[in-house]
């Protein structure tokens, strides 16, 4: 079930370009410091979103790996300034952009583990910038 959800948010994901003014000073910031962004969305009551938060973004030695190759925002599924490309029903979801295209290059929904979750973000960056 998690490789299709994955696979299915990969395909849908990567269709889209964003029409994401909240990215705005994001990808300024990416783009000056030549970094992808990574969009977190969450929702209030989620678990599993809590525990990605407590064991990823709030650990600081993964924290300090995503800073160096991504601008993150975190945000609530249920946020108007939301794109419709990024809605989903599942949470936690992230998703890799280009902060010049403004499109998806990866798409994830659930949980992952911490080591899994930095393996996927090293090589989306390396696809990148090579």
């Amino acid at each position: 079930m998690y490789a299709f959800l994955r696979v299915l948010c990969v395909v849908l994901f990567s269709m889209a370009t964003l029409h994401a003014s909240f990215l705005e000073e994001e990808s300024a910031k990416a783009i000056k410091e030549k970094k992808l962004i990574l969009v977190n969305i969450v929702s209030e009551n989620c678990p599993y979103c809590k525990q990605m938060t407590k064991e990823v973004f709030n650990n600081p030695t993964y924290r300090n790996k995503i800073d160096q190759k991504y601008v993150l925002v975190v945000i609530d599924q249920m946020d108007p300034a939301l794109p419709d490309d990024l809605h989903t029903k599942y949470t936690p979801a992230n998703a890799i952009l280009s902060p010049t295209r403004h499109t998806i290059l990866e798409g994830y929904t659930g949980y992952m583990d911490p080591p899994a979750f930095m393996a996927i973000l090293d090589e989306a960056y390396k696809t990148e910038f090579k």
